[in-house]
Parts: C-alpha cells; structure tokens; sequence
C-alpha cells in the first residue's frame, strides 16, 4: 500500500476523516476512487544507521575551540617630518 496526501478537501475513509494535508496510506483500487481527491507521496529512501554521520560528544573546550574569534586591529598613523607641520617643533608662535 502507498501513501497518499489528501488535497482540496477532507475525506471520509474507512470510517475516519482525513483533513487537507494528512496522509493515508492506500490501496491501488482505493486511490484509483479518491483520485481527485488524494496525491501519491513519493516515497524517500530512508538511511541506514551506517549511512547517518555519528554523534560526538564535545566538551566545552574542544566547542570554544572550534568558535572563530574576531581580532581587533588597531591603525596608528605617524606624521613623517614635513607632513603637517612648520618644523618649528609645533609652537605658532607668529600666528
């Protein structure tokens, strides 16, 4: 029996109703009736324990570890002699 999705409406079926969106599977004579009224879902291939990546236990350090940290880089700008200023050792003393 395949699994079918009830769509546009609800259904009574074997004595129970299906609302909009619930599944339920069917037979091929059964969905060839309700076919107006019910979608074939695909069926997924399901995985396998070995196929399914395992859990680790992580510790808080080996997790803070793992955590990308941002640096502050800090810009220092130095004058170079002749680069805004008089020479005269920063004193206006004509102004």
């Amino acid at each position: 029996m395949a699994k079918y999705k009830v769509k546009n409406t609800s259904i009574l079926h074997n004595g129970k109703v299906y609302a909009e969106g619930s599944t339920l599977e069917l037979s091929e004579n059964q969905a060839k009736r309700l076919e107006d009224f019910v979608d074939l879902v695909p069926e997924t291939a399901t995985k396998t324990p070995s196929q399914t990546k395992p859990q680790t236990n992580k510790t808080k350090s080996e997790t803070k570890n793992q955590t990308k940290t941002k640096a502050e880089t800090k810009t220092e700008t130095v004058k170079q002699d002749g680069e805004g200023s008089d020479n005269n050792g920063g004193s206006d003393n004509d102004k």
